[in-house]
């Protein structure tokens, strides 16, 4: 019973002799910061990079469709957002009728609860030739899509809040 314990002994041993063995072997496999070889050649022709070109601003498009109109419409939102994370209803129909949009098309939720809370999120939309611009702000973020106007020729469900 002694020599198969031992025996025992000896393949535990072999086992971890073969996996220290790998580990070394691997760890010298890693993957090392390579210094770059000379190569006698100089190179003094640089590329200098390219400076980026801004990309410009989007505009209203008078006349323009829903989808043409969405990038400027965005914009509109997150420049209010910038000043006030949580904008009032007031402040974002304000900002997209200066902005080119018509104001008596703008539909807006409120921006607080019956009970004076303020509201998880607001929801914007402006109806264009059958389509909607839809925004909805949460937490001073916007997500935005477009979709078909609804069967009341309107963009969202339910009375949107007044402004008076």
């Amino acid at each position: 019973m002694a020599t198969s314990v031992s025996a025992a002994s000896r393949h535990r041993a072999a086992a971890v002799a073969i996996v220290v063995i790998c580990a070394a072997v691997l760890a010298g496999c890693a993957v090392r910061d390579a210094e770059p070889v000379p190569t006698g050649v100089p190179t003094s022709s640089a590329q200098p990079s390219p400076t980026p070109t801004p990309t410009p601003d989007p505009v209203f498009v008078p006349g323009g469709t829903a989808g043409q109109n969405r990038p400027y419409f965005e914009f509109v939102i997150r420049g209010v957002l910038a000043q006030t994370p949580q904008p009032t209803t007031a402040a974002l129909v304000d900002a997209l009728s200066a902005s080119g949009f018509v104001p008596a098309t703008i539909e807006v939720t409120a921006d607080s609860t019956p009970v004076g809370e303020r509201a998880d999120s607001i929801l914007v939309g402006i109806p264009i030739d059958g389509q909607c611009l839809l925004g909805q702000i949460i937490d001073g973020e916007l997500v935005s899509q477009l979709a078909d106007v609804l069967g009341t020729g309107r963009c969202l469900v339910g009375r949107p809040a007044s402004l008076d």
